[in-house]
């Protein structure tokens, strides 16, 4: 194709320098693609003739060269016409890449289409060039066949370079703001993520958590209208619930329930069916709609977004919609599938952390009622057990014999053993609940082995076997421990052997196995309760320390029991941080051992021991107890009222009764009182509120009149609520005549002498 001669186009050598300077200048304030095409429309293109002119950036899904248009019409002269695309694969494309200079044509009938649609006579394409491959084109067009000067054509290629070194590197901003974009973009959603499923473990309850999801996905994309559905299985089908339903135009479908059908199915009916996110824009809304027979709940929205999780039992959908110009793209159709995978893993996890939550608070009302009925069953068996045991000791004491003392005695035993049953019932039910603690004070050890075999001496005697102890002379006497619980464990253990043993005899023996010295000494000692009974079969050896477990050699009227004793036994050992083993021998007998470390008490510790017991106050009767005591008695039930006056007159003490709190109360106001006697269940007024009363009188008076809790109640946390009350001594029942005066004993000299 020639070049036409008739008109030829050239710019002064100054023109070019200040144009190539004007671009250079001005192309620096445009930051984008629509603005650097407007100041060359503007500001430039026009100073190069009457021409129609337009630039060229690739595009890799069509193959061609598209225009870089101006939104701004009026920058464009009449008459402007400019291809509407540069095919990339044509060879005049191939023929500038190779010769990488401008390229000149006029029109005629050679020329390739989409140069001739323009209507334009003549063209100039100049390559923008980005190293050998190009970056885009600069095409100029006129109505006249026009000729082009070298000076002009070197002047387009300057001017070319120019904008191809501002379009790539307005490339290169783009590519790194799009990659902040996309980093900025992956750093919210990574941080969305988190802030789910942390939601799930933090969110105060289900609807907290709902509204925390809303929030934390409306920072992705736009959620003013958001609603979580679930779907639920009932006996008359599938329905899909609405737990969520945040929505301008349909607040009412909150908490609504739609069963799910074959036809006319919901939104969220046809996601949960295909299992796949669903976009719904308005192009393609209605036709869906109609294909699959969905019906929409609501006023129908302008584009739909949502996507379905499933997880194990857990199924559901989360889904947004847009009632104004909002239309959501492809990108968010990706976005939503991922969160709602991970919106449905909080869920599942948030119903998880409230099923524990809901079960640890089921345990501990359980726990709650459990001690409840513990302690309402201590006290109502304990009342009139204590009515029982205490009235036959004072029938015993007196002047009865023949057949009348046999049965009494046999009906004590049975009641001493009915009350054994019970207490190991309630101790093994408060270590179950972790309500057992050690009580750690100075004791002497000989002196507890003593008290606990002087209590089974005498069944050792009814059987006519012999009973031994060895305690090794090097451990010291005085330790520190809790004698209670060790007094217990020997109790358990020597009754146990004496219970199965019917000829020869029975040993405790304690042996020192190490000292550890240091700050607070140490010493490692080894008990073992030896029989010569019937001994245990190898195959019931596992079940000994197992709870209501008699073993199969022992399941008969001679034997009886809970089974509870060697479980107390072996759980009281542990909390003292030992362990007890057995072994066994059918026939020929069993020992029954543990280990345990016990540090040395100091030697100037204050509390001298003796018998296990500190130094009962009875060696030290106060004057105020030698004389004839002055003591209200405040109790409710007649058995127990009786045995009590009667123990306590046997004493010398004059006794008034009151049968509830405000009686109580009145009997202080008209007489003096040397120490109250107070049961705490009454009605009317209890022993708590009773004693309360009574201190805050006492207020106004300066004195203290001392005040005995003498209860049925007996689990842990008893004693401790009545001396919170006021109260200043407490004793269980049933009531031990010796208990019931030591501790009046201890009360009035506490008062005498307070530390």
């Amino acid at each position: 194709m020639g070049i036409s001669e008739k008109r030829q186009h050239s710019l002064p050598t100054q023109s070019i320098l200040d144009l190539v300077k004007e671009l250079t200048v001005g192309q620096r304030t445009a930051n984008t693609l629509e603005e650097l095409a407007i100041f060359l429309h503007s500001s430039i293109f026009p100073k190069l003739g009457p021409f129609s002119i337009e630039i060229y950036c690739p595009d890799q899904s069509t193959a061609n060269y598209l225009p870089l248009e101006s939104n701004n019409n009026k920058v464009r002269h009449a008459g402007w016409n400019v291809p509407q695309r540069i095919p990339a694969n044509h060879q005049l494309i191939a023929d500038i890449r190779n010769s990488a200079c401008p390229l000149a044509l006029n029109n005629d009938s050679s020329s390739p289409e989409f140069l001739a649609a323009t209507g334009n006579a003549s063209h100039l394409i100049a390559p923008i060039r980005d190293g050998w491959d190009i970056f885009g084109l600069l095409y100029l067009g006129s109505g006249e066949s026009d000729s082009f000067s070298a000076l002009y054509l070197g002047a387009i290629e300057t001017l070319a370079a120019i904008i191809g070194s501002r379009l790539k590197s307005m490339s290169t901003i783009l590519q790194l703001k799009e990659s902040m974009h996309a980093l900025e973009y992956s750093e919210r959603l990574r941080t969305a993520l988190y802030e789910i499923n942390d939601q799930a473990h933090h969110a105060k309850d289900i609807n907290d958590l709902y509204a925390n999801l809303h929030q934390i996905v409306g920072r992705l994309i736009h959620a003013k209208n958001f609603y979580i559905a679930l779907v639920e299985n009932r006996k008359d089908g599938q329905y899909i619930t609405f737990p969520y339903f945040a929505d301008s135009q349909a607040p009412q479908i909150q908490g609504m329930a739609v069963q799910l059908g074959e036809e006319d199915r919901p939104i969220c009916g046809y996601l949960l069916k295909t299992g796949q996110p669903l976009l719904l824009t308005p192009e393609n809304f209605q036709r869906i709609c109609q294909e699959e027979h969905i019906s929409h709940i609501g006023q129908r929205p302008h584009s739909w977004l949502g996507a379905p999780f499933y997880l194990d039992d857990l199924a559901g959908a989360v889904a947004v919609q847009s009632y104004n110009q909002i239309v959501y793209t492809e990108k968010d159709k990706e976005l939503m599938a991922y969160v709602a995978r991970h919106l449905g893993d909080a869920l599942k996890r948030k119903r998880a952390v409230d099923a524990l939550e809901q079960a640890k608070n089921r345990a501990e009302v359980a726990e709650k009622n459990k001690s409840a009925f513990l302690a309402n069953m201590s006290h109502e068996i304990r009342t009139p057990m204590n009515g029982i045991i205490g009235l036959t000791e004072l029938v015993l004491k007196s002047d009865i014999a023949g057949f009348q003392r046999v049965y009494l005695e046999m009906v004590h035993s049975s009641a001493e053993r009915l009350l054994k049953l019970i207490n190991d019932i309630l101790d093994f039910s408060k270590i179950e609940a972790g309500k057992l603690e050690l009580d750690i004070s100075p004791f002497s050890l000989r002196c507890t082995i003593a008290d606990a075999l002087e209590i089974l001496a005498i069944s050792a005697a009814k059987k006519n076997i012999a009973m031994d102890v060895e305690c090794d002379d090097a451990i010291p006497d005085q330790l520190l421990g809790d004698p209670g619980k060790l007094h217990q464990i020997l109790i358990n253990l020597v009754g146990n052997a004496i219970k199965f043993t019917h000829q020869g005899g029975v040993t405790l023996a304690v042996r020192h196995l190490a000292t550890h010295p240091g700050i607070n000494p140490q010493v490692e000692l080894r008990f073992l309760v030896t029989d010569t009974g019937i001994g245990i079969p190898e195959r019931e050896i596992a079940n000994v320390f197992k709870a209501f477990s008699q073993l199969g050699t022992t399941r008969d009227s001679n034997h009886p029991g809970t089974g509870l004793g060697l479980v107390i036994a072996a759980q009281l050992v542990e909390m003292m941080g030992g362990k007890i083993s057995v072994k066994s021998s059918p026939g020929e007998g069993t020992t029954f051992y543990f280990t345990v470390r016990l540090p040395v008490a100091p030697p100037d510790t204050k509390a001298a021991t003796i018998c296990g017991k500190t130094a009962s106050p009875a060696a030290n009767m106060t004057e105020k107890a030698r004389r004839s005591l002055q003591i209200l008695l405040v109790e409710d039930e007649y058995i127990n009222q009786t045995l009590a006056v009667t123990v306590l007159e046997r004493e010398g003490w004059v006794v008034t009764v009151a049968e509830n709190g405000n009686q109580a109360l009145d009997r202080l106001k008209k007489q003096a009182f040397d120490l109250i006697l107070m049961d705490v269940q009454m009605p009317e007024l209890n022993g708590y509120e009773t004693t309360r009363a009574i201190r805050q009188e006492e207020l106004k008076t300066g004195h203290h009149l001392p005040i005995i809790a003498m209860t049925a109640y007996a689990v842990k946390g008893d004693r401790e609520k009545c001396l919170a009350a006021g109260m200043d001594g407490y004793i269980s029942k049933p009531i031990r005549r010796d208990l019931l005066r030591q501790e009046i004993e201890t009360v009035l000299l506490r008062q005498e002498h307070p530390s």
